[in-house]
């Protein structure tokens, strides 16, 4: 299969520029896609604010442009597995999702614990069964709505709130849902520069069914697990949930790992991908492509899909000028790059 492409470069202008300026994206900021290429979601970047943007979806070559309130900057982007609805983690905490069929209703959340104004790097959203997740860096916690009702179903400063201060779960900014919504993945920030402690948390929380009494199926237990990774920035559970894939950084080095959660290495030792700069806070989202996890890194020149199991190359093309995203299909076959003066793009993976 052959390039394809979903939006052309006019499709991302803005359609009221200010006098004198370019109606051209200052930069994309975000790019989310259905597993069919039937929806592309764009975040853009106009060029006269730095952080006002607008959501672009475009539906077989349809463009409906969704205002961002406040003008805050669109962090992350994902569609729910059938393209019905689309979830924006914006910054300052705050949640909007999007249905995209029927009544097309907006409804924002704030992040419980909410920063306000912080403009933080990294914020993201997992979905997962009929849950979604948010996570951020700021207030170190981890938030899993209920995607039909609006209602929270776990949150971890509710769930650890009876430990002692030094024994609580906290995370970092980094979130995964297993496919059923059963699991929940955050990256947990280091509790000292002295020790190795570098992990993930990895939780039950039930896949959204409720017991007789009310209360939701699942343990509610916990394992943490050493990645080796100091900072991670992507986390994704294999399909049946029992591996998740880590992708970050350490001084100078872009580095990945896949847990074997039912029999993770007591001190493993990650993969370094040779990117050409270290990603350091930058919102990464690994998919897995059968029993092979892929991640989407752009580097200055470069859109290069790396296979973290082995650290070797899937992809790489040329990046369309600075400012752009790049996502994969959630079956990790087709990597998607928007670009401001490019439009975007579909590649597909061998």
């Amino acid at each position: 299969m052959s390039v394809r492409r979903l939006a052309a470069p006019e499709d991302l202008e803005t359609p009221h520029p200010l006098p004198a300026r370019s109606p051209v994206p200052r930069r994309i900021t975000a790019v989310a896609v259905t597993t069919d290429l039937s929806r592309t979601a764009i975040a853009t970047a106009a060029p006269w604010f730095r952080e006002f943007t607008e959501v672009l979806v475009v539906t077989d070559g349809a463009v409906t442009r969704l205002a961002v309130p406040d003008r805050r900057r669109v962090q992350d982007l994902l569609f729910d597995p059938d393209g019905s609805a689309l979830t924006a983690m914006v910054s300052g905490n705050s949640i909007h999702r999007l249905a995209l069929t029927g009544t097309g209703e907006r409804w924002p959340l704030g992040m419980l614990g909410s920063g306000g104004s912080h403009d933080l790097p990294l914020a993201q959203v997992a979905v997962g069964g009929r849950s979604f997740a948010t996570a951020n860096a700021f207030t170190q916690n981890v938030v899993v709505w209920d995607a039909q009702t609006r209602s929270v179903r776990h949150d971890i400063h509710e769930a650890f709130k009876d430990l002692a201060y030094d024994d609580r779960v906290v995370g970092e900014g980094t979130v995964a849902l297993s496919a059923d919504g059963a699991r929940l993945a955050f990256s947990r920030p280091r509790r000292s520069i002295v020790t190795k402690d570098e992990g993930v948390v990895v939780q039950e929380i039930g896949s959204g069914q409720e017991s007789g009494n009310g209360q939701e199926m699942g343990s509610g237990a916990y394992a943490e697990h050493r990645t080796g990774i100091r900072w991670a920035n992507g986390l994704a559970f294999r399909p049946d949930g029992a591996a998740l894939a880590v992708v970050g950084a350490r001084p100078d080095q872009t580095v990945a790992t896949v847990v074997d959660l039912n029999d993770p290495a007591d001190d493993p030792e990650p993969l370094v991908l040779p990117t050409d700069q270290r990603v350091d806070r930058t919102n990464l989202r690994p998919v897995w492509c059968g029993a092979e996890p892929r991640v989407p890194i752009v580097d200055r020149n470069r859109v290069t899909v790396w296979n973290l199991a082995s650290g070797s190359t899937v992809l790489s093309v040329d990046a369309p000028g600075p400012r752009i995203a790049a996502t994969l299909t959630p079956d990790g076959r087709t990597l998607v790059i928007a670009s401001p003066v490019d439009g975007v793009h579909a590649h597909p993976l061998p």
